[in-house]
């Protein structure tokens, strides 16, 4: 074999494979978008329509998932939850300090109305809305 074919022939061969190895390809993203969430009543799994107690105060918790169903309770510290109640007299929601999916839900008066969750990268939560579900505040 000619000299320099024995010394361009392994390089081309290995050129390829050294490039498909490369340290600068970056991991695939992972999809912070939610398209589903789940809500958790004092840790227990609850479905709509959502209940809450006139003058009682519980612990919501929301859990977001992505396309691929992926948990996103990973990335809580950088992005937030927001849970609002219409009208505003049937409840109020606190965010609980160092929790950004966590709400503390104090019933108001009696009656029915809506609860919206919103997602997002600041407080106001407001990137992503999903649609209001029915909530209804029972008592006295």
């Amino acid at each position: 074999m000619i000299p320099v074919l024995r010394v361009l022939l392994p390089l081309v061969v290995l050129a390829p494979v050294a490039a498909a190895c490369s340290d600068t390809e970056a991991p695939p993203a992972h999809d912070h978008t939610p398209v589903s969430y789940t809500i958790q009543v004092n840790d227990l799994p609850v479905t709509e329509p959502y209940t809450f107690a006139s003058g009682q105060t519980v612990r919501v918790r929301i859990k977001f998932f992505n396309a691929a169903q992926e948990d996103l309770d990973e990335v809580e510290s950088s992005h937030f939850a927001g849970l609002t109640i219409e009208p505003p007299s049937l409840a109020t929601a606190v965010r609980v300090a160092g929790h950004n999916y966590q709400f503390d839900v104090t019933g108001g008066s009696s009656g029915t109305g809506t609860l919206q969750v919103g997602y997002g990268h600041s407080e106001q939560a407001d990137e992503h809305t999903f649609d209001p579900v029915a909530v209804t505040v029972t008592g006295p």
